[in-house]
C-alpha cells in the first residue's frame, strides 16, 4: 500500500472539493429557507459521495482525477457504478472527471461504450464452449485470489450468485430490461461541460458560494470569498482524514446540509492560524497535482512499480491543515515561517520551492528511508550506516550564492527546533557544502563548572551540510 500508484490523495481532495460543489448547487437550486433537515452528504461509503435524503440514497457519485481521457481508464468505474445503479431502482448515478471521457472505438456516446464493456463480458462467457472456469463470470462467481478487475467488482457487489445468474443480470443490462444505464451519466456543470479540470474546481466553488451569499443578502469580498473556500475546504478536509480513519465503523456520519447553511451565516474575515493553515493545504495538494501530471518531471509509472512521490503524499496529504503546515516549516528552515504572522508574512516562500525542489527530492528518495517522528513534526530520512544520519528533504533552492543560504538559515531563530539532530539538509543546489550555523555568531562565555555541560534538547548539531539530491541519494542507497 506504501507505494500504490493509484491516484490517491488527488483523488480524495479533488472528490471533496467537486462533493461540496454539488452539495452547494443543490442548495442553491431552492429557495432560502428550504427544509434541508433530512438531507445529508456522505463521502466514502457505497461511492465516493452520494446524496441522502431521508435516510435513502438518492444519487450514487464516481469522481476521478485521471489526467487521461481514454475511456480504458474510468471503464472499472462505470462498471461498477452500473452494477450498483442495477440493484438500486430509485438511485441515480454520476461520474465527476477531471479530463473529458472519450467513446471507445466505434462506440457513440458514453452510455454506449459503457455497454460494450458488458456485452463483451457476457460474449466472453457465452462463446466458451465448454466452460473452463475461465471468463470473468465465472472466476466471479468462484472467487478466490488475483481476480481481474471487473470479476472482482462483480464478486463484490453481486456475491453468492453463480456464473449463469450473473450473466441474466448483465443480460438485463445490455437489453435495457433494468434501466441502469438510463440512469448514469457524466456529470454537467455550470458551464456545460461534462468534466472539470483540477484547477476550475475551486473557482467553481466560488462561483456557488456566491451565489448562496448573494440570495441570503450576505455582503461579501474577494478577500472574505476566498475565506469562506478555505473554510470549507477545511471541512471537507478533515472530514476525509476522519471517515479514511473509521472506514471499517458499522455507522459513518455524513455531513448535513444544515451544517454547510450554517456555516454560510457567519463571518469569516478574521485570519487564524487554522485558516492559514487549510489555505496551504490546498496550496500544497495543487503544487503536487501539478508535478505529478508533468510528463516531463513525471514519467507515469506502471501499475506495478513503487512509487516514492505518492508514497510521501499519501503520508503528507493526510495530515490535517496544522500538522502539514508545521512538516512545511521544518521543509523550509531557510524560511522563517509563522503562521501566528499575518498572511503575506505566512507565505513569504515561493511555490517554486515546493514544486520544482521539495517534490523532487520526495520522489527521488527511497521512500523506506522515512524516518517519521510525527511529535515534532519531522519527515526525514535515515541511512542505514553506524552512526546513522538525518537527511531532511527541504525547499532550499539555487536561486542565490551559497552564502547568502547559509545566512538564511543561521539567522532563523527557530533553526535548533527545525535542524535537531539533522546533519545534512538535502537541498536542489549542485554543491556539497558543510557550514557551522554558529560561526557567524558572537563566541559565548565559557560555561561555569556546575553547569550541565549536556546540550539543551533544541540545541542543533555544530556541523551541517547542504548536500545535493544525488548526493543523498548515493548516502541512502547505502
Amino acid at each position: 500500500m506504501a507505494f500504490d500508484a493509484s491516484p490517491s490523495w488527488s483523488g480524495f481532495n479533488y472528490q471533496g472539493k467537486v462533493a461540496l460543489h454539488h452539495a452547494l448547487t443543490l442548495i442553491n437550486a431552492q429557495p432560502v429557507g428550504y427544509d434541508f433537515s433530512t438531507t445529508d452528504l456522505m463521502l466514502e461509503a457505497n461511492e465516493d459521495f452520494e446524496i441522502i435524503i431521508n435516510g435513502a440514497s438518492v444519487s450514487f457519485h464516481q469522481v476521478k482525477a485521471y489526467n487521461s481521457s481514454t475511456f480504458e481508464e474510468y471503464s472499472d468505474a462505470l462498471f461498477g457504478l452500473t452494477i450498483e445503479l442495477y440493484k438500486r431502482n430509485d438511485v441515480n448515478g454520476y461520474i465527476h472527471t477531471w479530463k473529458k471521457i472519450n467513446d471507445r472505438p466505434k462506440c457513440k456516446g458514453l452510455l454506449a461504450s459503457i455497454k460494450n464493456d458488458f456485452s463483451t463480458v457476457l460474449k466472453e462467457y457465452r462463446d466458451a464452449n465448454p466452460k473452463t472456469g475461465k471468463s470473468i463470470l465465472e472466476t466471479a462467481a468462484a472467487g478466490g485470489n488475483n481476480l481481474k478487475k471487473k470479476a472482482s467488482i462483480l464478486k463484490a457487489s453481486l456475491p453468492g450468485l453463480n456464473a449463469k445468474a450473473l450473466a441474466l443480470i448483465i443480460d438485463n443490462i445490455v437489453t435495457q430490461k433494468n434501466d441502469a444505464l438510463a440512469r448514469l451519466a457524466s456529470y454537467v456543470y455550470e458551464d456545460g461541460k461534462a468534466f472539470c479540470d483540477l484547477g476550475d474546481i475551486n473557482t467553481k466553488i466560488k462561483q456557488q458560494l456566491s451565489i448562496a451569499l448573494a440570495k441570503r443578502h450576505i455582503p461579501i469580498t474577494d478577500d472574505q470569498l476566498e475565506k469562506n473556500l478555505n473554510y470549507f475546504l477545511g471541512i471537507i478536509d478533515s472530514y476525509i482524514i476522519e471517515r479514511h480513519k473509521t472506514k471499517t465503523a458499522a455507522t459513518a456520519s455524513p455531513i448535513k446540509f444544515e451544517e454547510i447553511i450554517a456555516a454560510l451565516s457567519f463571518d469569516h474575515e478574521d485570519v487564524s492560524r487554522h485558516y492559514i493553515a487549510c489555505r496551504f493545504k490546498d496550496r500544497f495538494t495543487r503544487l503536487m497535482d501539478e508535478y505529478l501530471g508533468d510528463e516531463e518531471d513525471y514519467p507515469q509509472p506502471k501499475s506495478s512499480e513503487q512509487c516514492n512521490l505518492k508514497a510521501a503524499q499519501k503520508l503528507l496529504l493526510s495530515l490535517p491543515p496544522m500538522e502539514l503546515w508545521e512538516h512545511y516549516r521544518h521543509f523550509s528552515p531557510q524560511l522563517h515561517l509563522d503562521s501566528g504572522n499575518n498572511t503575506d508574512n505566512a507565505f513569504s516562500a515561493v511555490d517554486d520551492g515546493i514544486r520544482f525542489c521539495l517534490l523532487k527530492i520526495l520522489h527521488g528518495i527511497n521512500f523506506s528511508r522515512l524516518s517519521q517522528d510525527a511529535e515534532r513534526y519531522r519527515f526525514s530520512y535515515k541511512c542505514t550506516t553506524i552512526p546513522p544520519q538525518g537527511y531532511l528533504p527541504t525547499t532550499i533552492m539555487p536561486v542565490a550564492r551559497i552564502s547568502y543560504t547559509i545566512r538564511q538559515l543561521s539567522s532563523n531563530p527557530c533553526l535548533g527546533e527545525l535542524l535537531y539532530e539533522v546533519r545534512n539538509l538535502i537541498y536542489c543546489g549542485t554543491e556539497v557544502h558543510p557550514f557551522a550555523p554558529d560561526d557567524d555568531k558572537s563566541t559565548s562565555a565559557p560555561r561555569s563548572t556546575e553547569d550541565d555541560p549536556r546540550a539543551k534538547r533544541d540545541d542543533i548539531l555544530p556541523l551541517i551540510t547542504l548536500l545535493p539530491l544525488e548526493n543523498a541519494k548515493g548516502a541512502l542507497a547505502k
